[in-house]
């Protein structure tokens, strides 16, 4: 038998121990998952690959089906996030069918697991496209699941986004290298004629019920418009008015008094209505899409 090693060798080597799993836990990058289905079957997946990896939900929940809003949602959450996090999105109504399922990597070193059906249109637009990597299916997918043809969250793109946080997987292993290039939704630029900004409608029913237009900060501006003015907005369906209203243009929601309407620019430098303290998408049934717009000018 050995002698035993001197208590400062033991210190020593318990510290390199220590230090060796601090490395190797921070080798595990973060999974962050968006979709327009909730429950824990995703998360259940890249957990089952190694239970290390640190794992976070988008919520609220993005709207069901509703591509353009994922593609939106990326675009608002990934900048705050680090360089290696892997974003899985799913928001596919086309699953199953001939669409390819990809990784994204974006030049400031980002990933995004998802069908490349729009969703990746707004990361790729702002961040640049370092490389597309179409999923190959016979390494990484879950086992078991061939059969499935419905679930591609569940057994691919959290399979392969476990595997790619915990390096059990490189980015080269994802699958073959396709042509720098994602499918690229095309929005509705906002116009301004006659003192009236108008906007396509992209957010509604979410969890807080705010409706969220295409009317950006900047273009906003452009009517002169200053905060506790009155505005008149007006909503439309298939240019059909289906609500208008005058309401002020406030700083937040707590100008208002509670239950009354705001016209207030969100977090992400868009117009939007709400109801302070209520659901404005609820309350006067306004959904999204395009045909769906949003008009405000001064009163």
């Amino acid at each position: 038998m050995h002698p035993p090693l001197p208590k400062f060798l033991r210190l020593v080597a318990l510290a390199a121990a220590l230090t060796s799993a601090g490395l190797a836990a921070k080798e595990r990058n973060a999974v962050v998952i968006q979709a327009d289905f909730g429950g824990a079957v995703m998360p259940g997946v890249v957990f089952s690959v190694d239970k290390d990896i640190p794992i976070f939900t988008v919520q609220p929940l993005i709207e069901l089906y509703n591509i353009d809003a994922a593609a939106r949602s990326l675009a608002y959450t990934a900048p705050v996030w680090p360089a290696g996090t892997i974003f899985i999105s799913v928001v596919d109504p086309g699953v199953g069918t001939k669409r390819k399922s990809v990784v994204l990597k974006t030049k400031n070193g980002q990933f995004f697991v998802s069908p490349d059906n729009g969703t990746l249109s707004q990361v790729a637009k702002e961040f640049g496209i370092e490389a597309v990597r179409e999923i190959d299916e016979q390494i990484n997918r879950r086992p078991g699941t061939e059969w499935s043809h419905t679930f591609h969250g569940r057994d691919v793109y959290a399979y392969t986004a476990g595997r790619l946080a915990a390096g059990v997987i490189s980015y080269e292993h994802v699958g073959p290298l396709l042509e720098a290039k994602v499918v690229t939704l095309e929005y509705p630029k906002p116009v301004v004629k006659d003192g009236t900004a108008t906007g396509m409608i992209d957010q509604s029913r979410g969890h807080l019920g705010n409706t969220t237009c295409l009317i950006d900060r900047q273009t906003f501006e452009t009517l002169g418009l200053k905060e506790g003015e009155l505005v008149v907005v007006t909503i439309r369906q298939a240019g059909k008015k289906v609500w208008e209203e005058t309401v002020p243009y406030a700083r937040t929601f707590g100008d208002v008094p509670v239950g009354k309407n705001l016209m207030f620019i969100n977090s992400s430098g868009f117009v939007s209505m709400a109801v302070n303290q209520g659901n404005f998408a609820d309350k006067y049934s306004i959904d999204s899409g395009r045909e769906w717009t949003l008009a405000v000018r001064r009163k």
